[in-house]
């Protein structure tokens, strides 16, 4: 099984997708093929609710441009999937959330990894 990894910047997280050759993303999330961004940033939104993770109202979301910060999401997504690989053959997101107050901040200004 061959993965895809790649990262999409929303405007107050980061989104960390793994895919495999064999089920691509654009067959389980409708849209996705017109504007990856809008629709993974619906589709983490339904998931936080869905599971009761956060109430994410989405004019209350704090804007994040730092880019340092963005970086070390990346990374801290990058240490959490060398710690636990995917080993499933559908599509798995990773998210960071970048100074909410919808969850707890750890001291970095980041949320801990969020495996979905």
């Amino acid at each position: 099984m061959q993965n895809n990894f790649h990262y999409i910047n929303l405007s107050w997280a980061v989104v960390g997708i793994c895919e495999n050759d064999r089920q691509p993303l654009f067959v389980h999330i409708p849209g996705i093929d017109k504007d990856e961004a809008v629709a993974v940033e619906h589709y983490v939104i339904g998931y936080m609710a869905f599971w009761h993770i956060a109430f994410v109202d989405e004019d209350r979301l704090v804007p994040c441009r730092d880019d340092t910060l963005r970086n070390e999401a990346r990374q801290k997504i990058d240490r959490y999937i060398a710690d636990h690989p995917p080993v499933e053959t559908f599509p798995r997101f990773y998210l960071v959330l970048l100074r909410q107050p919808i969850a707890p901040m750890e001291a970095d200004g980041m949320s801990r990894v969020y495996q979905m």
